[in-house]
């Protein structure tokens, strides 16, 4: 399988330098080559066939919610097709253990097949991006994942990306876990691991591909779970200072409308949508501006309950 596999590579190099001067008979020759070695690839014991083409697909959705350039989305999808092609350099025994199974020595082993792709793939620089994302599919957020230990943003988006979506088929049939999981299941697994091994806005992102939304859909979660983000921060920032007071007064809790809220203000709670939003901490203008594009772009459905000081 190897030597089919890197003798149709060859083929393709040579083919790709007699249409040097064609750049659009070069760009389907690539999309047909990544196709047809992908389908290739899966033909070998061990390699499931048609994983690659759904990692390519919620990759790109991925990709779309992100607002990627469409260079970076090329090489998510050429990824996604070929992140498997390193495997064909393991011994077929090894690719049919479930990862759980494997002892250290193997899992180490089975890794390594995201640097054999990079090695197989090695002179074809129109997929030197997708290279790149490929060996670097096994990174983990926190810096302790393989090949080389890269941590947050650090690690290429695109290989973010895959990760997660890779990871979740990973779950599904039992291979991380030695447990076949329902989707639900699944994708808890993705959750409880983010800021660890997962990227959080890619692992948010993929669970509303999960629910059918549309590339607007997902645009919009991301855009409120930014917000959400930074007004916790706000909220962590106020804790700790209130935290600090040495003095405390008594206080009243009292209800009121968004344009009553003024910087400087004690907020106790602010709830959106039923749901609590932030709380225990000063307002400044950033708040109010947060607050206020939610309301505009979500509905005004807030209640804000403020702190005074009982004199």
């Amino acid at each position: 399988m190897k030597n089919k596999v890197e003798t149709y590579i060859e083929r393709f190099k040579a083919t790709i330098q007699s249409l040097e001067h064609a750049d659009e008979r070069i760009k389907k020759q690539d999309i047909d080559f990544v196709r047809a070695l992908s389908r290739i690839v899966e033909t070998h014991p061990g390699i499931k066939s048609g994983r690659s083409k759904y990692i390519a697909e919620k990759a790109l959705l991925i990709s779309c919610a992100l607002d990627m350039s469409s260079e970076e989305k090329k090489d998510i999808f050429y990824a996604a097709l070929l992140m498997q092609i390193g495997k064909i350099t393991l011994p077929d025994k090894l690719l049919t253990k479930p990862f759980y199974s494997m002892s250290v020595v193997d899992k180490y082993r089975y890794l390594g097949h995201s640097v054999e792709s990079e090695a197989l793939l090695l002179g074809l620089t129109q997929f030197a991006g997708a290279t790149t994302l490929i060996r670097h599919q096994y990174e983990h957020y926190n810096g302790q994942g393989f090949p080389d230990g890269l941590k947050q943003q650090n690690i290429p988006l695109g290989s973010r990306i895959l990760s997660v979506v890779s990871d979740y088929i990973e779950y599904l049939e039992g291979s991380m876990t030695g447990k076949v999981m329902y989707a639900d299941a699944a994708l808890s697994q993705l959750m409880i691991r983010k800021e660890s091994c997962y990227d959080p806005d890619i692992v948010d992102i993929f669970a509303n591909v999960l629910k059918g939304a549309t590339v607007e859909e997902l645009k919009e979660a991301l855009a409120k779970s930014k917000l959400l983000a930074v007004a916790t921060e706000r909220w962590r920032k106020g804790f700790v200072m209130n935290s600090q007071n040495k003095h405390i007064k008594p206080i009243s809790i009292v209800e009121i409308a968004l344009p009553q809220l003024k910087v400087g203000m004690k907020v106790d709670r602010i709830y959106f949508g039923g749901q609590l939003y932030i709380r225990n901490c000063v307002v400044d203008q950033s708040i109010i501006d947060n607050v206020t594009k939610l309301a505009k772009n979500y509905g005004n459905n807030l209640i804000i309950k403020i702190c005074l000081d009982v004199k």
